[in-house]
């Protein structure tokens, strides 16, 4: 087994890289992977070079960074708990209980679902937050079952986290909004995170970022089938670390038509290499149970890794990508993310699709926006988190180039 992951990672270093210089908005990127070269070392010429590549780019990023997404070995089952009316009649309210089972044991996490009421399916953004309680002021929402059960994590009051979500802004907009609680598949501290989807996994073979993916996934097998969303106009959203596990979800799920990792920083949308804020070294510390045991060998070597984050946004095309970023945030590094963005253009253009031009675009001002039809950016001013300013962005986005 070592002779195998020695010879694993002798593959991997071989890969081809590029050095990048001053040129590129004044910082320097050691062996920065080059996106449009395949492992062989032959071109990505075609939309079906680019289809292999995304595959081989994918498996790397399971590897290297974030451990595969379960895909094997469980059962998933869904169970419809409540529905009803909200927000005086103008929407539904459906919440499901979504179940995964190994012959280790169970865990379940709550969805809620509010969708305008509408004669014809709806498009839905979903994704992973905290208590769905805290979505909606709303007595009818249950409460996540992660609540009160884990060290450090405390109830919040209901409707508290509003803003964070705009759900009836998204419901007069024609669109709906499906949550579910990150805690419901690892309580995210250091006490309680093996209480949940680990601990009916072999030891080691998932990751945070990996289970709520399989988390999301999970949200999107009943969305696609639920008769009132429409199948085809699904976007999933993440802020902050459910930022990095909505790109990473995202980039592996053809399902989704709009991909949009919200201030992610480190492992998200910016780029691991020459990172300004939060180094990879500091989150695998901080946050051990995030990424996968094999991402911490590369702390104090970062240059080597195998893939950068230009790349896991390249895996959305031909899909729609909306990276954004804050002025004041202290943890997301937002011009390694334009950056990132600005790298992954050439698979979008392969497909023929319109990108962000040119080369020497600046990162936008606080307060500007830049829309395409494959891809988005904006820069917030303030700091780290989700503001209505956010949403009306996205929703915007949505109008032209969603619905």
């Amino acid at each position: 087994m070592k002779r195998l992951l020695s010879l694993l990672l002798a593959v991997l270093l071989l890969l081809p890289t590029v050095t990048l210089g001053e040129e590129l908005f004044g910082r320097t990127y050691v062996n920065l992977p080059d996106l449009m070269t395949m492992g062989d070392g032959s071109p990505v010429d075609t939309p079906e070079r680019m289809a292999a590549r995304r595959a081989e780019l994918l498996a790397l990023f399971a590897d290297s960074m974030y451990g595969p997404i379960p895909s094997e070995g469980f059962e998933k089952h869904f169970e419809v708990l409540e529905e009803g009316e909200t927000l005086d009649g103008t929407a539904i309210r459906r919440q499901v209980k979504i179940t995964v089972t190994t012959p280790m044991g169970s865990c379940d996490a709550l969805m809620l679902m509010i969708l305008p009421k509408s004669d014809a399916p709806v498009p839905v953004v979903f994704g992973l937050g905290g208590e769905v309680h805290t979505v909606l002021a709303d007595p009818a929402i249950l409460p996540s079952y992660s609540m009160n059960k884990y060290p450090n994590i405390k109830e919040e009051p209901r409707g508290q986290g509003a803003a964070g979500w705009c759900v009836e802004e998204a419901v007069k907009r024609g669109y709906g909004i499906a949550v579910a609680c990150y805690n419901d598949f690892v309580p995210d501290t250091v006490r309680s995170y093996k209480k949940r989807l680990f601990s009916i996994f072999e030891k080691d073979t998932v990751s945070g970022m990996s289970a709520w993916a399989l988390e999301l996934s999970c949200m999107a097998d009943w969305l696609v089938q639920d008769p009132q969303v429409d199948a085809g106009r699904l976007a999933v959203v993440g802020t902050s670390r459910l930022g990095k596990a909505a790109l990473w979800y995202g980039a592996n799920d053809e399902r989704v038509a709009l991909v949009i990792p919200n201030v992610s920083g480190t492992c998200g949308a910016a780029l691991t290499r020459s990172c300004e804020k939060e180094q990879l070294a500091d989150l695998n510390a901080n946050f051990r149970w995030w990424m996968s045991e094999t991402c911490k060998t590369y702390n104090d070597r970062v240059e080597e890794l195998p893939v950068d984050q230009h790349e896991l946004i390249a895996c959305v095309a031909p899909r729609k990508v909306y990276v954004s970023s804050a002025e004041t945030d202290t943890s997301n590094d937002s011009q390694g993310t334009w950056i990132a963005l600005m790298l992954s253009r050439d698979a979008f253009r392969l497909y023929g699709l319109k990108v962000i031009e040119d080369a020497g675009v600046e990162q936008p001002a606080p307060g500007e926006r830049i829309f395409t039809e494959s891809m988005a950016y904006h820069m917030r001013t303030g700091n780290h988190g989700i503001t209505p300013e956010d949403w009306g962005n996205y929703f915007d986005y949505m109008d032209e180039y969603l619905k």
